[in-house]
């Protein structure tokens, strides 16, 4: 068996990357990879072990950038957990602006059905978050005491305020994100 080279394999995430942003999940096929990282479909192979598990570890890749991009831009130790929602959204709204492409591949994989047949266990899923679920636990401030629903709920507008901003269908001076912060803590807090 051929010893695996850790500069390949990104390279082929990458390339599946570009063509999941180019022409979908869907059109993933190993020959388009193969042919767009200049390598033969059996290198492919070597890496993953089929077209499932090469998906997968691309969704996998983009969660696990996401995840440590908060954990370094958030205090996950913090005294207070509406500070710390506000960090996670401001912190995601970085994300999105300075690693779009990653956001938007994380975001075709949620909403294809594709995930499901990738057969992702919840912890493979929700690696390198588990500091951040542990921050909003137990927060009597909110509405919601579950932690996936409160990371959940404010995640989703700052990503499609981001892709707003990103495909110029808003500009930040009509909306920031400062009022879509206001906005999602307003429907959060207890009144």
């Amino acid at each position: 068996m051929r010893e695996k080279d850790l500069d390949k394999e990104k390279s082929i995430i990458d390339e599946v990357s570009h063509i999941i942003l180019k022409e979908g999940i869907a059109d993933v096929s190993m020959s388009k990879i193969a042919k767009a990282s200049g390598i033969s479909s059996s290198t492919i192979y070597v890496y993953f072990s089929d077209k499932e598990d090469l998906l997968k570890q691309v969704y996998l890749a983009k969660k696990r950038q996401l995840a440590a991009f908060l954990s370094q831009n958030i205090n996950t130790k913090p005294n207070n957990s509406v500070k710390f929602v506000q960090q996670f959204m401001y912190a995601l709204y970085d994300f999105g602006m300075q690693y779009y492409e990653a956001l938007m591949i994380i975001e075709q994989f949620n909403n294809s059905p594709i995930l499901d047949s990738l057969k992702i266990k919840k912890e493979e899923s929700y690696q390198g978050f588990e500091q951040l679920f542990e921050a909003v636990k137990h927060t009597p401030e909110f509405v919601i005491s579950s932690p996936a629903v409160i990371l959940g709920f404010v995640y989703a507008p700052i990503v499609l305020f981001v892709k707003a901003l990103k495909t110029r269908q808003i500009d930040n001076k009509t909306i920031m994100i400062d009022q879509v912060v206001v906005m999602c803590m307003n429907a959060l807090l207890k009144k």
